[in-house]
């Protein structure tokens, strides 16, 4: 059978809010929601810590460690070569990728994911109805494709070249249930008021195991105005790029539940009033064909 590992990318020194990955939810650091949360993934063999060789990384992986954590530390930039030391040190077949910054990512998918690719071997899985960018997806990748991809690329972003150039890798995508396509709601880590909505929910729903998301969902829908105190925060370019790639559209109108949303080209939600004036805008200066 395939040995399927689950990698945490993970350091203290984040550009936008700096020792993040040990700052407290509800009694535990949000590293340590990450690694519970991949205990719940079924068919996963191990958890392990990616970081890099900064010293400031000591009390991550001491945290790592207390947890029954293997880990790895690399170079700072070359989040690829991280993975990929790691699979082949462990004799890994594929990796369910997620970075520290996601304590509430979606685990029937990330189950679902190593189910398919022990069925029949895929280099890339990933869902194919939603993007990456509200903080609630993995991405399961193929030792052999990290290994290609480190040939020719060392940064940040890992999955980036199979999007890039998706005729050159074997990719299936699975869908989520409709009821977990919410778009209008960022459940990732950046910045300080990404933490304050998820402090905010684990104090509300937190029991001691992870929070179901569509109780997450459900607590969101019934307190909007907390709802909102993130929905303003900048997404990062790469990430725009990534969601991007196999189009550019200046809005979208996606399913959230059982109503719609707007999205504007850096995938926020746009209210029907703003959207309608920015058409109106459009169709009037003869840029709307």
């Amino acid at each position: 059978m395939s040995y399927v590992i689950g990698v945490i990318t993970a350091r203290m020194a984040s550009t936008r809010l700096p020792g993040k990955v040990l700052m407290d939810l509800a009694g535990k650091s949000i590293f340590a929601h990450h690694v519970e949360r991949m205990q719940e993934v079924s068919g996963l063999d191990q958890i392990y810590l990616a970081t890099s060789v900064d010293p400031q990384n000591e009390p991550l992986i001491r945290e790592a460690e207390s947890m029954g954590c293997g880990w790895y530390a690399g170079p700072e930039e070359d989040i690829v070569e991280r993975h990929v030391r790691i699979c082949e040190r462990e004799s890994a077949d594929a990796v369910i990728r997620v970075t520290c910054d996601c304590p509430l990512f979606n685990t029937g998918i990330t189950s679902r994911f190593i189910e398919s690719f022990r069925k029949e071997y895929a280099d890339f899985i990933y869902c194919g109805n939603m993007t990456m960018m509200q903080g609630t997806l993995p991405e399961l990748i193929s030792c052999k494709a990290l290994i290609r991809i480190h040939e020719s690329y060392h940064g940040p972003a890992v999955s980036l070249p199979i999007r890039e150039n998706p005729s050159a890798f074997s990719l299936r995508t699975l869908d989520v249930e409709t009821n977990f396509i919410r778009p209008e709601y960022r459940l990732t880590v950046d910045e300080m008021r990404d933490y304050m909505l998820l402090d905010y929910i684990y104090k509300a729903l937190y029991r001691g195991h992870p929070i179901p998301l569509s109780e997450v969902y459900r607590w969101l829908d019934d307190n909007p105005e907390i709802a909102r105190i993130n929905r303003s925060v900048p997404v990062k370019g790469v990430n725009t790029y990534i969601a991007n790639l196999m189009d550019k559209p200046v809005y979208s109108v996606v399913k959230s539940g059982k109503k719609y949303v707007i999205l504007d080209e850096n995938r926020q939600v746009v209210s029907l009033s703003v959207f309608l004036k920015r058409i109106k805008k459009m169709a009037e200066s003869h840029d709307l064909v």
